[in-house]
């Protein structure tokens, strides 16, 4: 549907002009409908526009027209953002563990029950890292914190990652997250631009191994 600039009355696709004022039409007639964009007194130069673009079907996206990367966090001991051995995850976890439940008991013999109060801090902290470390070696891939995310490599070792992509739509970039509640949590690489559309479902198994 066009309509006149002047009157706004509609006019027919195959007139030249409008039939109740009589303006020309011109380049810059209204046009509504799908699919349809209007810029009057405007200058677009050098952007892209998308019109009528679909994004619930994103995630039928080939993964290698996303230029996915991976970089490595870089820690005060590691670089290549190397955390530590699996190895190290489990003995640490394990003894402090062990350590911590004996500790939560040992004040009913021993009657110094300020050792109760840190024994319980100590298995918060290294429960969660067996945990981590019998887990990591199942999922290859999980997500920590923010943007980071815990992978380990073919040689077991645990490293500290961030994964950004290129969007298909804008071409800016995209970082990975955690997003949803517990019971519905995703991976989704979102957009810096529009990152309320443009929003992809992210699979780690379309990463490569991390070589060692």
């Amino acid at each position: 549907m066009v309509f006149c600039t002047a009157c706004g009355k509609e006019i027919a696709e195959n007139d030249n002009f409008c039939s109740t004022c009589g303006k020309t039409r011109g380049s810059t007639s209204i046009v509504f409908g799908d699919n349809s964009f209007n810029a009057l007194n405007s200058e677009i130069k050098d952007n892209v526009i998308h019109v009528g673009d679909s994004y619930t079907n994103s995630n039928n996206i080939d993964p290698s027209t996303l230029n996915i990367q991976r970089s490595f966090v870089k820690l005060p001991w590691s670089k290549e953002g190397k955390l530590a051995k699996r190895s190290t995850f489990l003995k640490l976890g394990t003894w402090g563990s062990l350590a911590s439940i004996a500790g939560i008991f040992l004040p009913f013999l021993t009657g110094n029950y300020y050792l109760h109060s840190i024994a319980l801090i100590a298995l918060v902290f290294s429960l969660p890292i067996l945990l981590m470390g019998l887990l990591i070696n199942r999922v290859k891939f999980q997500h920590l914190l923010g943007l980071q995310n815990l992978e380990i490599g073919l040689k077991e070792n645990i490293y500290l990652t961030k994964i950004t992509c290129d969007c298909p739509w804008c071409r800016s970039e995209m970082k990975l997250r955690m997003i949803g509640s517990k019971e519905h949590r995703q991976h989704l690489l979102i957009c810096a631009r529009n990152p309320s559309q443009h929003r992809i479902i992210f699979d780690p198994t379309v990463l490569p191994n991390i070589e060692e």
